[in-house]
Formats: C-alpha cells, structure tokens, sequence
C-alpha cells in the first residue's frame, strides 16, 4: 500500500479567500510524494497535482507580500515550508492525502518570510485533475 502526502515546501499557492466562513486555499501545483514507507523520508515518488483545500468556520491570519508572487512571473506563492496540526497532533511540512477530518485545525504557511495561519474546525482537501510523474524520491 502506499501512502502520500503534499510536501509544503515544493508547492505554489495562488489563491486565499474566505467564502461564507469557509476559507479556499487553491494550489496549482501540489508537490505529492508517494511511497510505500513514510512520505517525504522514506524512497518514493514524486508527482505533482492542482488541489483545492478547504478549511471549515474559517479564520486566517497574516498574508503574503506582493514581492513574493513578482518572484514567480507573478503565477503563484512558492512555499518555503510549514505545518499542519489537527486536534493538537503536528505534521512538519506535510498535508496527508486523503484529507477530510473534523476538529481543530490550523494550516500554517510560509513564503519569503511572510506567514500566514488559517485556523478551522475541519479539513478537506481536493485533487484536481490527473497527477504527473516529477521524479523518484530516494532516501
């Protein structure tokens, strides 16, 4: 059986906003690893996706600077890193796939410095589209 995760630090966010309490975080690209072991430690493969993350009674905190969009031609936030922590339990860097969970939740990322926290009562995430093969992931 093999297990994935997103890998925060390889990828890009476009998109934030709150629609009705439900905070929307597009990606158009998810860095996902997959292995038969534990993601991003253990050999595997990487892939990358479109996904669309949903946090539930929403509230986000922070935001990223204009300069840190311009660095990519404008397209996107490449994240630098982050965590996220579900009922008190962390996750350094990683996303679990699949994502549909009920509790406290809170998402933090980072990109050239800047942080932003989006805190919740629920998770879901979305994969858009049909993965692509990057690479293999040795340990």
């Amino acid at each position: 059986m093999e297990y994935r995760a997103i890998e925060i630090h390889d990828s890009a966010l476009d998109q934030i906003r709150l629609e009705d309490g439900v905070a929307l975080l597009h990606f158009p690209h998810v860095y996902i690893h997959s292995s038969i072991g534990r993601p991003s430690i253990d050999a595997g493969s990487g892939w990358t996706q479109e996904a669309v993350l949903r946090i539930g009674n929403a509230q986000i905190d922070g935001k990223f600077s204009r300069e840190s969009r311009e660095a990519s031609g404008g397209y996107a936030h490449y994240l630098s890193g982050g965590s996220l922590r579900i009922n008190g339990s962390a996750s350094d860097n990683l996303i679990p796939i699949p994502l549909d969970v009920q509790g406290e939740i809170e998402l933090t990322l980072e990109c050239w410095g800047n942080v932003v926290c989006v805190r919740g009562k629920s998770a879901r995430l979305e994969l858009i589209g049909t993965a692509k093969y990057v690479e293999e992931f040795r340990s």
